[in-house]
């Protein structure tokens, strides 16, 4: 069996106050057994790193054959939008309902047969049913209206971004992509999808009702699983045979294989101890530029949050003002039309005095 472990400083995430994600990332895929969910085998640390044992995706990245072919042909289109909705579908219906919130070819793995795996659960977490989530994160060209707005928000979040990832996918790039952060939210915030006159109708279709604003009208998993373009151009797929879910100590105690796993973590500790320092240090380096791009992307977002909440302000009061003013330019043009009448009554008067003065001096 190919294991991909993923290691993680402690430093980084103690300096950056991520060990609660982490835990968290670490707890949801403990609990996963999805045939397109990439699988968590084992997890450990030392005292310098955290260490994931994770399911080898030797078909690499979706973002990477995505930017090698521009776009896909729409039968491997709906096979990728089919499967990732499988796995979400799974999630959404657990008893502890789990969103994932970060849907983009990125965190989408292929294994060695071109079949999706859903990856890094870095932003998810698990969703009382009575709950909606106020927490911000996500990628820029993938936000929910709701997430720009700062709302409470779902498992239609993810199915927004099942929309954006279809356009990307058919189209060769995202509907709301501009040349800054503030015009693609707005873009967003108006639902203006742009397709080309070209694109197939019944991806259109999909496409349009899943980026919906309200969220509660977009089609959930399973509703998009059965759409028009899916049946199409992927089939009618069978049903996805699910393993039942598993505890920690079960996931850590045995792996699919049955292979000893201490001989494993022993062969993979040593691996990795053989990792030159300047790899180390590039890794750390890495990561480090990430999280503070990641936490640059927040703080950015909060502030568009906060001039779109004063832009709406501003709107309302100019609307008002606008009221205001036609009232006050109604009100001068009934002063002038009173005015005018009274001219001319005042002339029309004096005419007639005029008139009375010429009838007594004829008499």
């Amino acid at each position: 069996m190919q294991l991909a472990v993923k290691k993680v400083p402690l430093s980084i995430l103690r300096q950056h106050s991520l060990m609660e994600q982490m835990d968290r990332e670490i707890a949801i895929l403990q609990s996963l057994r999805h045939p397109h969910i990439v699988t968590l085998h084992f997890d450990f640390r030392d005292d310098a790193h955290v260490y994931l044992g994770m399911e080898f995706a030797a078909g690499g990245v979706l973002f990477d054959l995505l930017s090698k072919h521009g776009k896909f042909k729409l039968p491997t289109a709906a096979k990728y939008f089919y499967q990732v909705c499988d796995a979400l579908d799974y999630l959404h219906n657990l008893p502890e309902k789990v969103i994932h919130r970060d849907i983009k070819p990125e965190n989408i793995l292929l294994d060695k047969d071109g079949h999706v795996k859903l990856a890094d659960f870095g932003w998810s977490n698990i969703m009382d049913n009575a709950a909606l989530r106020a927490t911000f994160c996500g990628t820029p060209d993938y936000l929910a209206p709701e997430m720009i707005r700062g709302e409470g928000h779902n498992e239609s979040l993810d199915m927004w971004e099942m929309g954006v990832l279809l356009f990307e996918m058919t189209v060769g790039k995202s509907p709301f992509g501009s040349n800054s952060q503030e015009a693609t939210c707005r873009l967003i915030l108006r639902v203006e999808l742009r397709f080309p006159s070209n694109l197939d109708l019944h991806a259109k279709d999909l496409i349009a009702n899943l980026c919906k604003l309200p969220a509660e009208t977009r089609l959930s998993a399973s509703q998009a699983k059965s759409h028009v373009f899916v049946r199409k151009y992927h089939g009618q797929p069978e049903k996805t045979l699910l393993v039942n879910r598993v505890g920690p100590s079960q996931t850590k105690a045995v792996s699919a294989d049955g292979f000893d796993l201490k001989s494993t973590v022993a062969d993979l500790l040593a691996t990795a101890g053989e990792l030159d320092e300047e790899r180390r240090l590039r890794k750390e380096a890495e990561n480090r530029l990430s999280e503070l791009k990641g936490k640059l992307e927040a703080e950015m977002m909060q502030v568009l949050q906060a001039k779109c909440a004063t832009e709406q302000k501003l709107l309302t009061v100019s609307e008002e003002l606008a009221e205001k003013h036609n009232e006050f330019q109604q009100e001068q043009r009934l002063r002038e039309d009173a005015e005018n009448r009274c001219r001319q009554l005042k002339d029309r008067e004096e005419q007639l005095l005029a008139e009375v003065s010429r009838l007594k001096g004829s008499t």
